[in-house]
């Protein structure tokens, strides 16, 4: 046998299938860390489309968030200007009265 076939199928060296997901598996237990599948793709590198998929959606969400609450200052701001502009034109109406 080669070399390379032993080290193939090596859990501690190999590269395919699930062996990295065991090692990170048996760390995560030595430490007493949650173990998790999903954990170790980001930490790997493989859900970097996702991650950030994730970081724009949450960006947009704050944007919007932003924009509403702007928008409500500035229909509470209007309100309160149209009341005083009531007010005035009231002081106004009974001074001619």
């Amino acid at each position: 046998m080669s070399e390379d076939s032993m080290n193939s199928s090596n859990p501690e060296t190999a590269e395919h299938h699930w062996f990295p997901f065991l090692r990170y598996k048996k760390e995560c237990e030595s430490t007493g860390k949650e173990v998790s599948v999903n954990e170790w793709m980001r930490a790997t590198g493989q859900l970097d489309e996702k991650i950030a998929h994730e970081q724009s959606v949450a960006s947009a969400a704050k944007i919007a968030a932003e924009k509403d609450a702007d928008a409500k200052r500035a229909i509470e701001k209007e309100a309160l200007e149209k009341k005083a502009l009531l007010k005035i034109d009231k002081i106004k109406t009974n001074k001619n009265i």
